[in-house]
Formats: structure tokens, sequence, C-alpha cells
């Protein structure tokens, strides 16, 4: 436990020394600022995307940042030779990665409670995002893992956002019928989308079992598997 808490202070200090938690509070507040401008009606449809924008896709980016401003600054291969294991080392950066999405979470949902009066399910909301945060940053660790640089990573998470879009597209132009909607669980962000539209309206409950056991499957899978063995290798390549 002790290792755990001083390899946690390590990543926060590192999130401020990389300015990577000053950008994503900055991001936040314009979400804020949305927020405050729009009405209430506008703002009920908002504050669920940008959840999901902060806990999903940012969530992915600032990861894949610190992880490559840590390999090019070469502490990484100092880490990995402790008698630490690498599923601490990793939770370690996902609870920071955590901690980072609830303070983007207190600012949006907190702004959101400020200036309009529509009702949130703040607990649902809370535990939806830990969800979300959980399953992107294994996402972002395979991405991450298996690209170049930064950029690389980037221009993959543009497809994952295309991919976000497709749904939102094709559902209200009635070309693919909420009776055949299930087959969009398969991209996580419209999986998260489900959850947290269901913290601000209805959403049936199969939709919801189903959007949380797929985005418990995703680390569930890809941590054994995938992550913990590329990791090791990718980080000792320096």
């Amino acid at each position: 436990m002790n290792k755990l808490g001083h390899l946690l202070l390590g990543e926060l200090h590192r999130l401020l020394k990389y300015k990577i938690l000053i950008f994503s509070i900055a991001v936040s507040l314009i979400w804020v600022v949305i927020i405050a401008l729009t009405d209430e009606n506008t703002a009920k449809t908002f504050v669920p995307y940008l959840v999901l924008m902060d806990a999903g896709l940012m969530s992915i980016l600032l990861l894949s940042a610190s992880f490559f401003f840590e390999k090019q600054e070469g502490s990484m291969q100092g880490i990995m030779v402790t008698p630490i294991s690498l599923k601490v080392i990793l939770l370690a950066k996902v609870i920071s990665m955590i901690l980072v999405a609830l303070i983007s979470f207190v600012l949006v949902v907190g702004s959101a409670l400020i200036f309009h009066d529509f009702p949130i399910a703040v607990g649902e909301l809370f535990l939806s995002t830990l969800l979300v945060v959980t399953s992107h940053t294994a996402i972002g660790y395979v991405l991450t893992l298996y690209s170049r640089d930064f950029m690389q990573t980037l221009t993959r998470v543009m497809l994952i956002m295309f991919l976000y879009l497709v749904p939102l597209i094709l559902i209200p132009l009635e070309i693919v019928t909420e009776k055949w909607d299930f087959i969009f669980f398969i991209i996580p962000t419209y999986s998260s989308q489900v959850l947290f539209q269901g913290t601000i309206g209805s959403v049936p409950i199969w939709k919801s079992l189903v959007a949380s056991g797929y985005l418990l499957l995703i680390p569930a899978l890809l941590y054994p598997f995938i992550i913990f063995k590329r990791y090791e290798v990718v980080a000792m390549e320096g």
C-alpha cells in the first residue's frame, strides 16, 4: 500500500510537471463557460457529452501524452527495475487518470447544478465516470503501446472520435433504427454515452447493463492479455 501511495504521488507530480493536469483543468473550465452561457435544455443535452469527452477521449490523450513524456525523460526504465510489480505501477497510473477525470467531473457537474436546475443522478454519474475512465485508459494504453509517438496515437484517437459520431448521425436520421442500435454497443464511446444519458433521463435497464458489462470487460481483457506484456517491452526499449 505504501508503494502504491508513493507511486501515485509520483504520477501526480509528473502530471503537474508535464502541465497535463493544468491542460485538463483548462479544458474543463471551457466546458464550465459553455454550460453557464447556455440555456437549461441545451445544458441538459451537453453535460453527458462533456463528461464523456473528459472521462473517455481526454483520458486517452492525457495518458498517452504522459507516457511519451515519461519515456522521453527516461524515468520509465528506472521504475521498471524496482522491486514493484507491473500491476501496482499501472494501477497508480490509472488511479492518477481517474483523479484527473474526477476534477473535471466536479467542475462540469458542479457548474451544471449551480447554473441550471435540472435533475442529475450524481451518484450514478460518478460511478459511470469511474467505469468509463477505467475502460478508456485500457484502450489508451493499447493505442499508445502500439504507436511510434504521440502524433500517431492522436491520429488513432481521431478515428475513435469518428466512430463516436457514427451512431449520433445514423440513429437520428433513422438510417439505423433504435431497434437495431444495439450494434453500436461495440463502440466504447457509445456504451459510455448510454450510461451518461441514463443519469439525466430514462434509458432501458438492459441498455445500461449491456453498456456496463461491456465497459468492464474491456480492461478485464486488455490488461492481462495485451497491456501487461506490451508495456514491459516498450518501457525497457527507452
